[in-house]
């Protein structure tokens, strides 16, 4: 319909005003609005429409693509519930079209409904930033705050405590009789010494291990990260007040000998063990295996240089964090040919060939501590995580244990390099046919990290040699491998 243009109060014809976008009468100046004001003010509330573009088109199909755009225009009308069921037939013509789902889990207000499609990108793709923060919104382990931070900051700031901070502990005590408590290493249980009372059976660990894109995100989302220079201790028996170093899990009263483990600190420093590897090597059998290695051949050849005789030695068990990661990677493995002959030439199309794998590792583990040196405890070798079981604190009653001081993110990048490192061996190999002129690449993209935080048996050795020097000695508490540092002087 038009607009009429015979005016109300003279009833001649008016014109339109380019101007003012207003139909007025130029014989009596009647002034008449057009609606088309009222229409640009919509249109400028709603704020400029948003450029939408799909990053890799070529690979979707093309009604997917169109109706993707279609949705994006009902949802800039303001029609929220139409371009729901648009990008839901998108995704039923393209199943792994990320930004489709992304787009359903954004819009509606169905958690059932959000939850379903960031499940679909995360099933195809773990390490999706935008869909695991918004999956751990959903899961209550991030805020929307905090989900929003985790996208501008550049991460937590680092606060040094600068007193002893208060701790929560566990204090190791028989509930029966009140007695000390030890572990029964054939067992593996928490036993009472004096009245034989037992701890259940600690059970095999079943927790799923955590996403490391998951826990990044979380850290990004933190304002502050504390660095705590000692804890204080306060003896649940006895009531006395101790600062105790804050790489230690666990210490005993030194007035009533009571046995404490820390659950928690008043800053929140640090996070609990998920599982622990139980002792298997007593400690006369470390003590034999430490003699043994030192009368190998090796260490023979060095005495005849310098005396490094042990003089005496003190030997200690010990629980030490070990963070333990499983990758999901693709490998690309390029086979290069140089300097191809006229001969080779009729039957290679290419100068190279290109093959793509999917592979697991699983296992890697990163000591978390800085003392023993990471240089020794690489060497420990592969603990056995079949014999791992549920983290306790009663599991501590015999040998202390330690806190990290590597965190996850400090100890994903060794396990990084650790990925790398053994893809490019398991990858790196030449086939019969190859000479000086080929060249094997590979390159390995991990797709997902999950991790998980174990404590690990160790015997920790510290050896006077009969000159003065110092060495320290480690022994797998599982295997029983033995590592041996350098002879170092004493420092003055």
């Amino acid at each position: 319909m038009g607009i009429n243009l015979t005016c109300p109060e003279c009833g001649k014809r008016m014109s339109f005003d380019l101007s003012s976008t207003a139909v007025i009468c130029n014989h009596c100046g009647h002034k008449r609005g057009t609606g088309l004001d009222e229409r640009a003010a919509e249109v400028r509330a709603k704020g400029p429409r948003p450029n939408i573009s799909i990053a890799n088109e070529s690979a979707i199909n093309p009604r997917a693509a169109s109706l993707f755009y279609t949705a994006h225009d009902q949802l800039y009308q303001g029609d929220k519930e139409q371009a729901v069921q648009t990008l839901q037939s998108v995704v039923d013509l393209e199943p792994a079209f990320f930004d489709a789902h992304l787009w359903i889990a954004k819009i509606t207000d169905d958690e059932k409904l959000k939850r379903d499609h960031l499940s679909s990108i995360l099933a195809l793709n773990p390490g999706h930033l935008e869909a695991t923060r918004m999956m751990l919104v959903l899961n209550g382990r991030l805020t929307a705050e905090q989900a929003e931070r985790s996208i501008r900051s550049e991460g937590p700031v680092l606060q040094k405590a600068e007193s002893p901070v208060n701790t929560a502990t566990t204090t190791l005590r028989c509930p029966n009789c009140k007695g000390d408590m030890t572990v029964n290493e054939a067992t593996g249980q928490a036993e009472c010494r004096f009245c034989g009372a037992t701890a259940p059976a600690p059970r095999r660990d079943t927790d799923a291990p955590d996403l490391l894109v998951a826990a990044l995100l979380e850290r990004r989302a933190e304002s502050v990260r504390w660095v705590i220079g000692e804890r204080l201790l306060h003896c649940n028996e006895c009531g006395a007040e101790r600062t105790m170093a804050a790489d230690q899990l666990s210490m005993r009263c030194p007035f009533c000998d009571s046995n404490h483990v820390i659950e928690q600190d008043a800053l929140g420093s640090f996070t609990q063990p998920d599982g622990i590897v139980p002792f298997q090597i007593t400690r006369e059998q470390a003590g034999a295996l430490i003699k043994e290695k030192l009368r190998g051949v090796t260490e023979r050849v060095k005495s005849w240089f310098d005396n490094n005789k042990v003089s005496r030695a003190t030997l200690n068990g010990y629980y030490l964090p070990f963070w333990i990661f499983d990758a999901m990677v693709e490998v690309t493995r390029t086979r290069i040919d140089n300097n191809p002959s006229p001969d080779r030439a009729r039957f290679v199309a290419v100068p190279y060939q290109q093959v793509k794998q999917s592979a697991a590792i699983y296992d890697l583990e990163v000591c978390g501590v800085k003392s023993p040196p990471l240089a020794m405890t690489r060497q420990l070798g592969d603990y056995d995580m079949k014999a791992m079981v549920e983290y306790e604190p009663t599991l501590l009653a015999k040998y202390p244990a330690q806190i990290y001081t590597i965190d996850f993110d400090k100890a994903a990048l060794e396990a990084r390099s650790m990925v790398s490192n053994t893809m490019r061996s398991n990858y790196n190999r030449r086939e019969l046919s190859d000479d000086n002129n080929v060249s094997i690449n590979v390159f390995t993209n991990i797709h997902q990290m999950t991790f998980r935080l174990v404590l690990m048996p160790v015997w920790i050795a510290a050896l006077v040699e009969e000159d003065g020097d110092h060495r320290m000695a480690l022994v797998n508490g599982q295997s029983g491998r033995v590592v041996l540092g350098k002879s170092e002087k004493r420092q003055r």
